[in-house]
């Protein structure tokens, strides 16, 4: 079993900059394959926060494809669909109703002294 990776600031640089090109490169950029194929735990990649604004432009570059490719027909729309949820969209529309607490006093008080 070999000894735990050492993230120096340099190897997080160099990490970077593989990160950029791989972005720069890749139609629809897969974080779990940029790990793979850079040798890397994808777990690793999001342990250190120097990497975390070129990880989300990885992810953002991923959605605004597939979101595209799939409006055009280019790739498989169920697909893109189950990826996209991966990320965190929903298919259900989610509303919040907030109550301004004074309103259900005066109401409350309006039907009480009835």
């Amino acid at each position: 079993m070999g000894h735990p990776v050492e993230y120096t600031e340099e190897r997080l640089n160099e990490i970077i900059d593989l990160m950029e090109d791989y972005i720069e490169n890749t139609d629809i950029p897969i974080v779990a394959e940029f790990a793979y194929i850079n040798r890397i735990r994808r777990q690793a990649l999001y342990e250190h926060k120097e990497l975390s604004d070129t990880i989300k432009r990885m992810i953002d570059k991923k959605e605004f494809q597939l979101e595209k490719k799939a409006l055009d027909n280019d790739i498989n729309s169920t697909f893109a669909i189950f990826s996209l949820k991966q990320i965190g969209w929903r298919d259900k529309q989610e509303i919040e109703h907030k109550v301004d607490k004074t309103v259900l006093d005066e109401l409350r008080e309006k039907y009480e002294n009835k």
